[in-house]
This record gives structure tokens, sequence and C-alpha cells, in this order.
């Protein structure tokens, strides 16, 4: 009996192992990423229905308006007297600083940092968080012959970090619980 008169018949059985190892892998595969803790980003719920978003006008501020509406459920108000809190973007920055130059001393690296500041307050003033600063970094090496993909890296750079200051940002906002109210006195 030859090689290829046996394959027909224990094909069937590699079939019948690969479907099994298959089911396994996907039955297994949920149970480990549910035991070390992994599970799938859920909204983020905000102590505050309503909530006036104000500041430095740019893409930042944009980018938080369009998230609060979208991941948190809560809305959006333009007077602060129809809101249960002010969120205020103090402050957004951008920098790209050179770290690393070439023998002929020519940029070879920069670092792009963006750097966002904000408050949380009540509509009477009263700060709930205080004025916090969230800072984003990232490296990129530069090219003096490639200075417009360079400039458009920068670009989806910056995005990218805007991005993960306003996830920080709701975040600390989700985490955040306000003060009970006093207790009136007897």
């Amino acid at each position: 009996m030859s090689w290829s008169d046996a394959l027909p018949a224990c094909v069937p059985d590699a079939r019948r192992r690969a479907w099994l190892r298959g089911l396994g892998a996907a039955v297994l595969l949920p149970l480990l990423l549910g035991g070390c803790g992994f599970h799938l980003r859920e909204s983020t719920r905000l102590a505050y229905d309503t909530l006036v978003v104000q500041g430095q006008q740019g893409p930042l501020l944009n980018l938080l308006r369009r998230d609060i509406v979208a991941v948190t459920g809560t809305n959006i108000v333009s007077d602060p007297k129809q809101a249960q809190a002010v969120l205020t973007l103090l402050q957004e920055s951008t920098s790209q600083t050179p770290t690393a130059y070439n023998t002929d001393g020519t940029v070879a690296q920069y670092e792009l940092r963006d750097t966002a500041r904000f408050e949380l307050t009540a509509p009477d003033g009263a700060v709930l968080i205080g004025p916090t600063t969230i800072t984003r970094s990232s490296r990129m090496s530069y090219s003096t012959s490639a200075t417009l993909a360079k400039a458009s890296e920068a670009d989806l750079l910056y995005a990218g970090m805007r991005q993960s200051l306003v996830n920080r940002m709701l975040f600390q906002l989700g985490n955040f619980r306000p003060p009970a109210p006093a207790a009136p006195a007897r």
C-alpha cells in the first residue's frame, strides 16, 4: 500500500481535528480574555445630564463636544443656567521640538507635544475639578527630502494625540462624582 492510497482515508480525520481545534479556540478565547479582565470599551457615563462646553475655539473643543454627545449621552447646552456643570477648555497648545540632529546639523527627529488644560465648575462657579493639564507626546523622524510627507505625518500624529486627550478628559469626567448635597439641619 502506498502513501497516496492512505491519504483519502486520513483527510476526513484531519478536517475533523482542524474543526474541533477551531471550535476549542472559539470557546476558550472568550473565557481566557474574560478571565484576564479584558472587556470591550463601554460608553462613558457622566454624572451630569446637561453640560456647557466652552473655551478656546479649535479642533480639540470641537472633538470634545462631538465625543461628549456621541459617547456619554450627556446633552450639551449653551446656557449655564440650564446646565448642571460647566466644562471649560482653558488652553490647548501644540509644540514641535527638535530632539536629534544629523551629522550635518539638520534635524533628524522631532518631539510633537499636544497639551490641554481644562476645569469643571458648577453653574454657580464652584470648582468641581480644578484646572487640570493633560499632555500627550510623540516622536517623529524628519527628512528634508520628504517635507510634505512629514507635514502630513505630523498632522496625523497631532490628530491622534488630540483624540487621546479627549479620551483622557472623558475618563476623568466619567470618574468624577459630584459632592453629595448637605443634609438640612434639624
